[in-house]
């Protein structure tokens, strides 16, 4: 692919990203901003804003191979359901009645219960690869000193005079 298709592609995509954006602006000013909301529409309006930010935000790092698939659900999963629950409120009733908290009280208690999920498996991930770093650097280690041992076998082979190479 030419360097000229690929910034006109990149050109397109960052023209429908404006014009989508635009778009959300424009239904959240209209829907969710005009004078006289109520206070939870506008929390509504700025999760909803925030959810989809971090949809895209995520897609984006999926299109640029940044984020893999599995870590993206991560991100995925919760930004729907926090965007749900800012479309639709009432799902939240049964929840804000047994607790008596308030709207964006929940809010942020799903968004944090989201992102402690997304630390705990982001943990996990990481100690498993530093347990595979560790076994792989000491089977390298093993893999060079036997490498070693068969390059001083092979010199003593060729010129039984000469000492072998020193070990590390």
């Amino acid at each position: 692919m030419s360097a000229a298709s690929r910034f006109l592609r990149r050109a397109a995509a960052a023209l429908a990203l404006l014009a989508a954006l635009a778009v959300l602006v424009w239904a959240f000013s209209e829907l969710f901003l005009r004078p006289g909301a109520s206070q939870l529409t506008r929390i509504r309006a700025a999760v909803s804003a925030g959810a989809i930010l971090l949809l895209a935000a995520t897609f984006e790092s999926i299109r640029r191979t940044q984020l893999k698939e599995r870590y993206a659900l991560l991100w995925v999963l919760p930004s729907l359901a926090i965007l749900l629950l800012a479309f639709f409120p009432r799902a939240l009733d049964a929840v804000r009645a047994y607790f008596g908290m308030e709207y964006g009280s929940i809010m942020a208690g799903v968004a944090f219960l989201a992102l402690l999920t997304a630390v705990f498996f982001i943990s996990r991930t990481l100690s498993r690869n530093e347990n595979n770093i560790t076994r792989i650097a000491q089977r390298a280690a093993l893999l060079e000193d036997r490498v070693r041992e068969l390059e001083g076998r092979l010199a003593k082979r060729e010129n039984p005079d000469r000492e072998p190479p020193p070990r590390v």
